[in-house]
């Protein structure tokens, strides 16, 4: 395996990974992660996928800490249970990437790095879920001989309600400020601030209160640029997920009432009743028109 050099920044590159595409601060975060005490002369080899598919602007960090352990941390503003599917794709990338092929058909068994895999999940909506398993995700329950694969979550929002999150916040002066960064753009966008403006407001005050001050004063139109394509972003995802479930809520309610209905005219025609009464009850019971009643009815028969 050879030492991989920090990841290029490219256009979409988030702060997330910005910040922690340091090998101080990635070994912070392996530390708070993991509840481990690894100094500031660990070996890093960062290994993020530079030509991963990736959507919202939320790019992956992978990073080999001590020759031993290969982190995939995942940034997400929005809840998505296909993470472990995803994972999958991205561990077995860099496998094929960190083993020498022809290795792979030798009799001698290769040695890889155990994968631990996270999700840095920053949104407002609420999600109590703390692991997603690939096994979820199957069709049938899987036999000894398959695969799984499992995430832990990690949640953002300081001072919520998830202890292992907490603690890994503790753990991490980083990921504690990123968290706090985040809050105060939501803070300001709940007073009205337009998003630039926001992002703007928030990188002062973080600076000014001693938050990620260094990362910030040295990186700030950076960062600020950044941070509004991800908070944009964001929100447009939040907008078309709660359109999407007024959507699914919509059908499958219609979808309820159409099934009830049905039931209830097989339940009037077992005790004999007459298509005329039939549908003066649908009238009254389901305050639908008469042609609407009527096409129930002849649907039924």
């Amino acid at each position: 395996m050879n030492q991989a050099a920090e990841p290029k920044r490219n256009h979409q590159d988030t702060v997330f990974r910005m910040l922690f595409s340091e090998k101080e601060n990635a070994i912070e975060l392996f530390n708070a992660l993991e509840d481990t005490n690894y100094g500031p002369d660990t070996e890093v080899e960062f290994t993020t996928l530079e030509d991963a598919v990736y959507t919202n602007l939320k790019n992956d960090l992978g990073f080999i800490i001590d020759k031993q352990f290969i982190i995939l941390t995942e940034h997400q503003a929005a809840i998505n249970h296909n993470m472990p599917l995803r994972q999958l794709e991205y561990i077995a990338r860099t496998y094929e990437k960190l083993v020498d092929a022809v290795a792979l058909y030798g009799s001698k068994r290769v040695k890889i790095p155990t994968p631990e895999f996270f999700v840095v999940y920053t949104g407002s909506q609420k999600w109590k879920t703390t692991t997603l398993r690939l096994s979820d995700s199957f069709l049938h329950k899987p036999p000894e001989n398959s695969v799984e694969l499992v995430v832990k979550i990690i949640k953002m929002h300081y001072n919520n309600d998830d202890e292992q999150s907490q603690k890994v916040l503790e753990r991490s002066e980083k990921l504690r400020g990123y968290s706090l960064l985040l809050e105060c753009i939501k803070d300001y966008r709940s007073q009205g601030k337009d998003a630039k403006e926001a992002v703007n407001m928030a990188i002062q005050r973080c600076i000014s209160e001693g938050i990620l001050k260094d990362f910030l004063e040295k990186n700030s139109p950076e960062v600020g640029s950044m941070l509004f394509k991800e908070i944009t972003s964001e929100e447009f995802a939040e907008i078309r997920a709660k359109e999407a479930a007024e959507e699914y809520y919509n059908k499958g309610r219609s979808e309820g009432i159409e099934l009830g209905i049905t039931n209830l005219i097989a339940a009037y025609r077992e005790f004999h009743l007459s298509d005329d009464q039939i549908l003066k009850k649908l009238i009254e019971k389901y305050q639908i028109e008469e042609t609407e009643a009527l096409a129930y009815l002849e649907k039924s028969k």
